[in-house]
C-alpha cells in the first residue's frame, strides 16, 4: 500500500495523538466524565506499517459522530513505535490511569518485550498482529494478554494446504531468527507431513545474512517451492538472491512479509511471488468500505486493528455498568455474548455499545470475523480468514479468503425499538452475503457511501432471511419499521410484490424484478445490453484462436441481454469468431459455485477459447483461478471493475452502476424524492457501461468507435425484449 496523503497523518506524526471530540447532541460540559481514551502502539512507517493509522482515526472519528461510548468521545493516545523506544512507550501508557486498555505492538518479539511492563499494570494488551505460537504458550494463562490475529499454527494449515493442492510436492523452509520465525520452523515438519508435502530443510536468517548463500543452500535441496517466514526486508533479499542464483523454485512468503515494501524495493521483479495472510471477513464489507474512504485496499491487518479498537471500546462500555468489575472481566464478558447479533460499522458497533452499557449481551462480530475467543485469550479468536495473494502488475491480487474453521456468515440483528436516529430506517435485502466481489458487494457499496452522507439508520438482510422476511411483512410485527426496503435481485421477484401489496406505508424500491405498477414500489432495471456488446467488439478483436466464450451462473431472465449483446458485438465486428456459451447451474445456486466454474473455464481453453466473458457472481473467482494457470486466456468480468482479481488478465468489466443506484434510492428516501414506477439504466444513460481497465488502455478505442451502434443495437433489443 502506497502511503496515502490524508489531514491526519500529520497530527498524528507531530502530537503522536488522536483526538476527535464531537461528541453527541445533547451533551453537555457537566455530564461528560471525560473521553474513553485507549492507547496505541503500532509502527506508522517502515516495513511493518501495515495495520493502518488512518483507519483507525477513521473509526475513531466516526463511532464519536454516532455519540461514542454513551456521550464520551473515544480518545486515541497514540505512539509510533518506528520512531521511538517501544519499552518506553509501554511504560508510559501502561501508568496512565485514564487507559485501561492498549492496541499493540505489531510483533510478537516486541509482545514478549512489553507485556510484563502493561499487564503488571493491570492494563489490558490486544496485538492486531503478534501472530507467533509462543505467544499462546508464554502467556495462556494471563488474562490481561489478548489478539484479534489467528494463532500462526493455523496459517502453516492454509499455506501447506494451498501448496499441496497447486501440485507442489517438495518445500525449503526459511524463518527469521525471531520469536515469529520459530513458530514457523517449530510447526512446518508436522504441517507437511499432514498435507504430504516433503520438507527439504529448514534455513534459519537474519536480515544481515549474505542471501546468496543461503539461496546457494536452497538450490542444493531442489524444492518446487521456497516458504518464507520471514519480514519484507528479508524476504525481497531471498527473492533477489533465489533469482540471481537462477532457481527454478516458486518463492511463497507469509503473512509477515506482505507489505508495500515488498513491492517498492523489488519493482518488476516482486512479479509473480506469491503468499498468504490474514484477512477480514468478506461477508462483513469492511474491505468495501475502507476502499470507499481511503481509495484503496486495506492493508495486511487493518481489519484486526479495527476490531482491537472495537474490544476496547466495548470493554470501556462495559466497564461504565459495571465499575467495579476489573477490565479483564469486563472484556471477557464481552466476547462471550450470546444475544443479538451487531457487526462492526460503526453504526452497529455503537449501538453495541449502547446494549453492552444498558447490561445487554450482544453477539459481537468484527471486521475480521465473529470476535469469540476460547478458554485462553492470548490463542486469538477461535476464527480468522486467511488469502491467497499473488503479486501481479505491481499490486498484490487476492484470492477469496477462507475461513481457518467453520464460520456461517452473519449479518446484524435488528435493535429494540428506539435504537434507530433521527433518519430514515433502511432495509437492504442481499440476494446472498457479501463477499461475492461482484452484485452484493456493489450494492453494499452504495449502502455504505449513502451512510457516510446521509443520517439513516440500516438494516441488511439476505436470501437466507427470506422466511423471517416473509412472516414479519406478512404480520406486519416489526420490531423496527423501515421506511424503505432495497432488494437486490430477480430471486425476490415474488417476495417484493407480496411485501409490498400488503405493508402499503412502505416504500419498496427494487433491482432488476418487475414493474409492479404499485404506489409504493419502484424497480429499476439494468440492461446490459449494449455493454455487451462493447465487451462483444473488444473479445472478437482481442482472440488470436477466432474462440471467445461467456461463462454465466445460470440461463435466468437476467443474464440473457449479457449473453445476447456479447454474441451480437463479437459477430458485428467479425461474423467468423465463434461464441461458446456455458453455464455453471441451472439456477441461482450456479452463481455460487467457483470450483464447478473454474472446471468448465478449462474445458473452454482446451477448446481454444481465449477470451473469457465472466457472469457467474462468486463463481467468478474460479474462473480467474483456472485462467492463473496457463495465464493465456484474458477475462472480462461483470457488475463492477473486476481487474482487482487478476491485473493482468482482467481486460476489462461490462459494469452495472448498482452502486449509484443504491445510493439514489437511498438519497430519495432521506430527500423525499421517491417516485413509483420502473427506472430503466442503460448503456446511453449511463447506467451500464464498459470499463476498460487502464493497464489495457489502447482498448479505449473500443468504446470510442462503437458506442453509437451499441446503443442503437441495444434500442432494438429492447424494443422486443421484455424488462
Amino acid at each position: 500500500m502506497t502511503a496515502r496523503t490524508s489531514p491526519l497523518i500529520p497530527v498524528l506524526m507531530l502530537i503522536c495523538t488522536v483526538t476527535i471530540t464531537v461528541l453527541s447532541a445533547g451533551c453537555t460540559a457537566t455530564a461528560d466524565p471525560g473521553p474513553v481514551r485507549i492507547g496505541v502502539l503500532l509502527p506508522a512507517s517502515g516495513p511493518l506499517a501495515t495495520h493502518s493509522i488512518e483507519g483507525l482515526a477513521w473509526a475513531v472519528d466516526a463511532l464519536n459522530r454516532h455519540g461514542g461510548v454513551d456521550g464520551r468521545a473515544i480518545e486515541l493516545v497514540y505512539r509510533d513505535t518506528s520512531a521511538g523506544n517501544i519499552s518506553g512507550y509501554a511504560e508510559e501508557l501502561a501508568g496512565r490511569e485514564d487507559i485501561d486498555v492498549i492496541i499493540g505492538p505489531a510483533t510478537s518479539a516486541e509482545l514478549v518485550r512489553i507485556a510484563p511492563l502493561v499487564t503488571e499494570r493491570g492494563k489490558i494488551l490486544i496485538s492486531p498482529s503478534a501472530t507467533s505460537g509462543l505467544v499462546t504458550a508464554e502467556y495462556r494463562e494471563n488474562e490481561l494478554v489478548w489478539r484479534t490475529c489467528s494463532a500462526d499454527g493455523e496459517q502453516l494449515k492454509a499455506i501447506f494446504g494451498t501448496l499441496r493442492d497447486t501440485g507442489v510436492r517438495n518445500v525449503s523452509l526459511v524463518a527469521a531468527n525471531t520469536t515469529y520465525g520459530e513458530t514457523f520452523a517449530r510447526l512446518a515438519p508436522a504441517a507437511a507431513a499432514m498435507t504430504g508435502v516433503r520438507l527439504t530443510g529448514t534455513t534459519i536468517v537474519e536480515v544481515s545474512d549474505n542471501f546468496t548463500e543461503v539461496a546457494a543452500r536452497i538450490g542444493e535441496e531442489g524444492p518446487d517451492m521456497v516458504v518464507a517466514a520471514v519480514y519484507p526486508e528479508e524476504a525481497a533479499g531471498i527473492a533477489d538472491a533465489l533469482a540471481a542464483t537462477g532457481s527454478p523454485a516458486g518463492l511463497f512468503l507469509t503473512d509477515a512479509a506482505r507489505s508495500p515494501y515488498l513491492i517498492e524495493s523489488l519493482g518488476e521483479r516482486a512479479e509473480g511471488i506469491r503468499g498468504t495472510s490474514l484477512s477480514s471477513d468478506p461477508s462483513t464489507g469492511y474491505a468495501i468500505a475502507y476502499e470507499e474512504v481511503f481509495g484503496e485496499a486495506p492493508p495486511a491487518f487493518a481489519a484486526q486493528t479495527y476490531d482491537a479498537l472495537l474490544l476496547a471500546v466495548y470493554t470501556a462500555a462495559r466497564q461504565e455498568a459495571a465499575p467495579k468489575e476489573s477490565p479483564a472481566a469486563s472484556l471477557r464478558r464481552v466476547v462471550s455474548g450470546d444475544g443479538i447479533v451487531k457487526g462492526w460499522d460503526p453504526q452497529e458497533a455503537s449501538e453495541a455499545a449502547t446494549m453492552i452499557r444498558a447490561g445487554a449481551r450482544p453477539s459481537v462480530t468484527g471486521a475480521s470475523g465473529p470476535l469469540r475467543f476460547g478458554e485462553h485469550s492470548s490463542a486469538g479468536p477461535l476464527a480468522g480468514y486467511y488469502t491467497r495473494w499473488t503479486v501481479e502488475g505491481g499490486e498484490f491480487c487476492e484470492n477469496t479468503p477462507v475461513a481457518s474453521a467453520d464460520v456461517t456468515p452473519r449479518l446484524p440483528g435488528l435493535s429494540s425499538p428506539g435504537a434507530a436516529g433521527d433518519g430514515p430506517v433502511i432495509w437492504m435485502v442481499y440476494p446472498l452475503a457479501k463477499g461475492d466481489r461482484s452484485f452484493a458487494d456493489t450494492a453494499y457499496r452504495g449502502l455504505f457511501r449513502a451512510q457516510e452522507s446521509y443520517d439513516f439508520t440500516k438494516r441488511e438482510f439476505s436470501y437466507d432471511d427470506l422466511a423471517l422476511l416473509d412472516a414479519v411483512f406478512a404480520a406486519r410485527n416489526f420490531t423496527e419499521k423501515p421506511d424503505l426496503v432495497i432488494t437486490e435481485g430477480f430471486q425476490f421477484a415474488d417476495a417484493s410484490r407480496a411485501w409490498a401489496e400488503t405493508n402499503p406505508d412502505i416504500r419498496f424500491f427494487t433491482l432488476e424484478q418487475a414493474n409492479y405498477g404499485l404506489p409504493n414500489a419502484c424497480d429499476a432495471v439494468m440492461v446490459p445490453y449494449g455493454a455487451s456488446y462493447l465487451a462483444g467488439v473488444m473479445a472478437a478483436n482481442m482472440t488470436e484462436t477466432g474462440r471467445i466464450g461467456a461463462i454465466a451462473g445460470a440461463p435466468v431472465a437476467v443474464i440473457d441481454p449479457f449473453v445476447e449483446g456479447f454474441r451480437a458485438g463479437a459477430a458485428a465486428y467479425d461474423p467468423s469468431v465463434n461464441v461458446t456459451v456455458r453455464y455453471v447451474g441451472e439456477s441461482f445456486e450456479g452463481f455460487g459455485m467457483p470450483e464447478r466454474a473454474g472446471a468448465i473455464a478449462r474445458d473452454l481453453r482446451r477448446e481454444g477459447v481465449d477470451v473469457v466473458l465472466m457472469i457467474a457472481g462468486s463463481s467468478n473467482t474460479g474462473i480467474v483461478d483456472a485462467a492463473r494457470e496457463t495465464s493465456d486466456v484474458y477475462l472480462i468480468g461483470e457488475d463492477t471493475d473486476q481487474s482487482y482479481l487478476a491485473p493482468n488478465l482482467v481486460v476489462a468489466s461490462v459494469v452495472k452502476e448498482i452502486d449509484a443506484i443504491v445510493y439514489h434510492a437511498a438519497a430519495g428516501e432521506v430527500d423525499g424524492t421517491f417516485t413509483p414506477g420502473q427506472e430503466v439504466w442503460t448503456l446511453e444513460n449511463g447506467g451500464t457501461g464498459l470499463f476498460v481497465s487502464p493497464r489495457f488502455s489502447e482498448y479505449g478505442w473500443v468504446a470510442a468507435d462503437w458506442q453509437e451502434r451499441a446503443v442503437a443495437a441495444e434500442k432494438d433489443y429492447l424494443g422486443t425484449a421484455a424488462v
